[in-house]
């Protein structure tokens, strides 16, 4: 069981928050890895050194690397964006495969833009990076996360466009049925089931619904059925890292991620 840097930080007050310290923290609650790419500070190679040396110490795995990149507005704005996000995401890559991970979630980006016109840069971006992915031997996990790739379908279309070995899906469980704050169209289960076959990378998070409006809850304390979809996954064959996404700001971070990693560990010992 894992956790990403994203949502481990909040264990970290932000005046002292560094690479190394959030690998600590996570450390320290029981976590058996952490996904890393976010929060470097202006020496990257030294904390990188530090961060793997820290994980070694504290016997936490370095599991999976994630980018923030955006194809979709980039694409948008000009051909020199668009391929400075080609960039970056190759450059994640590359420092995906100097920690040895296996796996770099990635997105598509998009808001406010039109299916039609843009997924297929997002498709053509995809399969730039699927070439740097492949000489990496690091599988590039496409989230649902909104905009132009908001749910299953649309995760399918990038990686059967590809068509590449190298890109595959990152399930966020709870993204399926909430981006943002609002409620979507799909049910979690439902886009478990769709992309289980094609997972590389998963992401969970919890939520309870109050007046129409989604507010993130410690996983295991929400309204998805976390172990029904825990059991899809499993039984069509994923045995990889299952990450803790946490964006709750209820409460204090430290107590709703352990609660959070004890349902975790509930649901995958039913399963």
């Amino acid at each position: 069981m894992g956790i990403t840097v994203y949502g481990a930080h909040l264990m970290v007050p932000e005046e002292t928050r560094t690479v190394p310290r959030i690998v600590r923290a996570a450390a320290g609650v029981g976590f058996d890895g952490i996904d890393l790419g976010y929060y470097w500070g202006e020496n990257r190679q030294e904390e990188f050194k530090e961060a793997q040396k820290v994980a070694d110490a504290e016997g936490i795995e370095i599991a999976n690397y994630i980018v923030g990149n955006n194809f979709g507005n980039a694409a948008a704005e000009s051909e020199e964006k668009f391929q400075a996000e080609i960039d970056k995401v190759n450059q994640a890559l590359d420092e995906a495969a100097y920690f040895g991970c296996k796996v770099l979630r990635v997105f598509g980006g998009g808001y406010d833009l039109d299916w039609d016109t843009y997924s297929g840069r997002i498709a053509e971006a995809l399969a730039k990076c699927a070439e740097r992915a492949a000489k990496n031997q690091v599988v590039m996990a496409i989230e649902d996360h909104g905009a132009l790739c908001r749910n299953s379908t649309q995760q399918l279309f990038y990686i059967n466009t590809v068509n590449s070995p190298w890109l595959r899906a990152n399930c966020d469980i709870g993204n399926y049925w909430v981006v943002g704050r609002t409620p979507s169209q799909q049910l979690p289960l439902d886009g478990v089931t769709a992309i289980a076959p094609y997972t590389a990378m998963v992401h969970v998070k919890d939520y309870v619904i109050i007046n129409n409006t989604a507010v993130a809850v410690p996983t295991g304390e929400g309204v998805i059925d976390m172990e029904a979809c825990f059991r899809v996954l499993k039984d069509a064959g994923y045995d990889s890292w299952v990450t803790l996404e946490y964006e709750c700001s209820i409460g204090v971070p430290k107590q709703g991620i352990t609660t959070s990693l004890v349902n975790m560990r509930r649901f995958d010992v039913s399963c």
